[in-house]
């Protein structure tokens, strides 16, 4: 069982800058000390009011190979990678304040927001974290594509994804099976940067997306591998999607305590996992109050 830890929040304000990958607009963000029981919160400083995001599954939408939260109107998006180090760095309460709407793509990889966030330090807050603990399989997707999350004797959140395009493909086939840790995360997950193929790449600036985008900005995969650029890991492919379920998952609001496996899903079903979670950690919370009323009216009588 995960032993209980507290909150955290950062200690000291911190900055990441880059450029948008779907926009190419510039975007900073500033990372914040937020209260307990805060979470993580987006701040859209360029909008009038500031309006907030909260990082929820409940506003989670479907938007083509990145994820994105609408609350209110406001949307922000491709948020995945900064969600994943936050979590894997275990900073529960955070202000995610910027200047656009969509992330920054940085080289693809969450490296440069775990380095400013680890750069930030933390600070111990006095309410323990909230933890969702998977205590039977669930299962979602079907057989080509799925995702699912099983009981683990493991301490925390251990996450295993399996990458297959299949023989026409120039993506190499891999998997990898990582503990999800504090100590590791920045050298061993966060490092790993988003991949297409080539026909992708081409198709996207097609229709003026990613138009400043290079091959030195992520991986392309050509015929023969990784195009002006090589891997930083011999499965760095099935590292960033593992890294891609991390955030993804992290949305359901609670530390998870449990097994991912994970077989060529995408972030429709690692967000239909995190409503599942959310739903299932509810329902834990609720059982768990209901049982502590139980004890203390047995002790009063």
């Amino acid at each position: 069982m995960q032993q209980l830890r507290f909150q955290q929040t950062i200690e000291h304000v911190t900055h990441v800058s880059g450029r948008g990958y779907w926009s190419g607009r510039a975007v900073s963000l500033t990372f914040l000390p937020a209260e307990p029981n805060s979470g993580i919160v987006f701040c859209r400083t360029d909008l009038p009011g500031r309006p907030k995001v909260p990082a929820h599954v409940d506003y989670r939408r479907d938007t083509q190979l990145r994820t994105t939260l609408v609350h209110a109107g406001t949307h922000v998006e491709m948020v995945e990678h900064v969600l994943a180090a936050l979590y894997a760095l275990e900073i529960d309460n955070c202000i995610v304040e910027c200047d656009a709407p969509e992330m920054p793509g940085m080289d693809g990889s969450a490296l440069a927001f775990a380095i400013a966030l680890e750069r930030a330090g933390h600070r111990r807050q006095l309410l323990p974290c909230q933890t969702v603990s998977v205590t039977a399989p669930i299962r979602l997707g079907d057989e080509h594509q799925w995702v699912m999350a099983i009981p683990s004797r493991d301490p925390g959140l251990t996450i295993r994804y399996e990458l297959d395009y299949g023989t026409e493909s120039s993506v190499p086939k891999c998997d990898s099976t990582l503990m999800i840790e504090r100590d590791t995360f920045t050298d061993s997950i966060a490092p790993a940067r988003t991949f297409l193929e080539e026909h992708e790449a081409r198709q996207l600036q097609s229709k003026g997306v990613a138009s400043h985008v290079t091959y030195r900005d992520l991986v392309v995969f050509g015929p023969n591998g990784p195009i002006d650029n090589s891997l930083r890991f011999e499965d760095e492919c099935s590292r960033h999607k593992l890294l891609d379920v991390i955030g993804d998952l992290s949305l359901c609001g609670y530390r998870i305590q449990g097994k991912i496996i994970a077989h060529k899903s995408g972030h429709r079903l690692n967000g239909l996992l995190a409503t599942e979670l959310n739903e299932l950690a509810e329902r834990q919370r609720l059982s768990n109050s209901s049982e502590w009323k139980s004890n203390n009216v047995r002790k009063a009588a």
